[in-house]
């Protein structure tokens, strides 16, 4: 199959909707994960900041999800840990993002309660290998990767463009290759600088590939501009929408409220 082909099938997966039962079920291991951090958020490091998660066409009120990020340093760089809730209080889903100083990515985990899986990518030192290992729905699995461009998640996806800042302002477009955990790939970004007024700047990450943006809107990140800590996030999410007892993709509005000074 060429690139061609594979990305009309991927679009065709991307926009065919396919019900989910909003219950699934983990392994015993991910499971104690998410009892571990429901329990004890702390334990995933300092509380940077809090997002409230609505769907992006609904002028609701009522957050459809809570996250929150926290931080934990380690030699030569720091884990950041993406914790998201329901509006019960329940944690579904735990995203954790290796990373060294400049947020280039050593090794990422996910647990997702509302689908079933578990896995994580690690990147090799130089940056151009990634190996994954995924369990879901019982099944283990795992893949091998060659990529030649920057490789981003949702815990390192801001930092990314905190590093690139200036490069980003002064009009370059950067290509980075975004991970898609449960498909064990990656798939082509171009990030640039959007827009700047009333004292934020908007960055978009646009799909690569025209096919791809069938299937896949524009991702947005406004920043305060001064403080350049993070304001909202627009775009597809980790978590889905429970739509009748049937689990939907989600593009959101995610709204932050900053609760140390500077971001990292």
């Amino acid at each position: 199959m060429n690139r061609l082909s594979r990305a009309f099938a991927t679009a065709s997966t991307l926009l065919a909707f396919t019900p989910v039962s909003a219950f699934a079920a983990l392994d015993t291991v991910s499971v104690e994960r998410l009892q571990k951090l429901q329990q004890s958020p702390a334990s995933a490091g300092e509380l940077i900041y809090q997002g409230d998660t609505f769907a992006q066409d609904d002028i609701s009120a009522q957050p459809l999800f809570r996250y929150e990020r926290r931080v934990t340093a380690i030699k030569d760089g720091l884990t950041a840990s993406h914790l998201t809730r329901n509006p019960r209080g329940q944690m579904v889903v735990i995203e954790v993002a290796q990373m060294g100083p400049d947020y280039a990515l050593q090794r990422f985990d996910t647990v997702n309660q509302q689908s079933d899986f578990s896995g994580s990518v690690e990147v090799s030192a130089d940056g151009r290998h990634l190996h994954y290992a995924l369990l879901e729905q019982g099944q283990a699995s795992s893949a091998d990767e060659q990529v030649d461009l920057p490789v981003v998640t949702g815990p390192s996806m801001h930092g990314f463009i905190l590093q690139h800042w200036d490069q980003l302002k002064a009009g370059e477009t950067l290509p980075v290759r975004f991970v898609v955990l449960q498909e064990m790939q990656t798939y082509g970004f171009d990030l640039r600088f959007d827009q700047e007024s009333d004292g934020q700047t908007v960055f978009s990450l646009t799909p690569s590939n025209f096919i791809i943006r069938l299937a896949i809107k524009p991702l947005q990140v406004t920043f305060d501009s001064a403080a350049r800590t993070v304001v909202r996030y627009e775009g597809r999410v980790p978590p889905k929408q429970d739509v009748q007892g049937e689990l939907q993709d989600l593009d959101a509005r995610v709204e932050y409220t900053a609760v140390t000074p500077g971001y990292r």
